[in-house]
């Protein structure tokens, strides 16, 4: 039985996730307590031990971050619970830690679940917050790493290193700065989604690229790149407007 705290400040989102789990995983899940601050959050976690905690991103004028900052060990589990806010949201993902967003999507709730019985997945809890936190405390709002799963377990990449993503299927394959590559259980629009927002801009279905490597461009029907480590990528005919619009842009900035 995996020992829950929910550490929320609005009552209704604990009473709501507290009614999903008594109907849905009562055999699986026990709430051992709720915390509506900061402060109360962290002598309940003191307190109860628990397993899991189901934290919110913005609790009254604190965040839970600022919690786990202030806790001298985390030794438990973490499904953050957040209203969408983009950058709070991608600095969890890209720390490959859990979330869920509110109202809480009964199936959601259950998918979390199912990963955190996953030994695997629990890996590198410790090393997972400890990149959150120093994201979280990035003053330009841009974050420098995210953590990937790789077969062994996860690994840090530094975001500016990564020259391009290839897909393969249900797997992509991340090129980096210095020949290194690795393979990754995730899909191109897993990165995608997960890089929009910084320099990267995928040319072709298959290809994603780091727009800070394009060496040249070579005009054609859609055309092609090459980038610093001589790769030669064709660009898709229908992305290449989007894709000269985004050179413009970043040839005037």
């Amino acid at each position: 039985m995996i020992r829950a705290l929910i550490i929320d400040d609005e009552e209704h989102c604990i009473e709501g996730l507290q009614n999903l789990l008594a109907q849905d995983h009562k055999n699986i899940v026990e709430v051992a307590g709720s915390a509506k601050t900061v402060r109360d959050g962290i002598g309940a976690i003191t307190l109860l031990r628990p397993d899991l905690v189901f934290l919110d991103v913005q609790i009254g004028d604190k965040t839970g971050f600022d919690l786990l900052r202030a806790l001298p060990e985390i030794d438990f589990e973490i499904i953050f619970t957040t209203a969408y806010e983009k950058f709070a949201l991608q600095a969890i993902r890209f720390s490959a830690l859990d979330y869920l967003l509110k109202p809480v999507d009964p199936d959601d709730l259950d998918t979390a679940l199912i990963k955190l019985s996953n030994e695997k997945a629990r890996k590198n809890t410790a090393d997972k917050i400890d990149l959150l936190l120093q994201n979280t405390q990035k003053s330009d709002g841009l974050l420098k790493k995210i953590i990937v799963p790789t077969m062994s377990g996860f690994e840090f990449i530094e975001i500016a290193n990564i020259i391009r993503c290839e897909s393969d299927n249900n797997y992509t394959t991340i090129y980096i700065k210095g020949n290194q590559k690795m393979m990754v259980s995730k899909t191109l629009k897993d990165f995608e989604e997960l890089l929009s927002g910084y320099s990267f801009f995928r040319i072709h279905n298959s290809h994603l690229i780091n727009l800070s490597y394009i060496k040249t461009y070579n005009k054609g029907k859609g055309g092609s790149v090459t980038l610093t480590d001589e790769t030669e990528i064709e660009v898709s005919s229908r992305r290449k407007e989007d894709f000269i619009a985004r050179l413009s842009a970043l040839k005037f900035s």
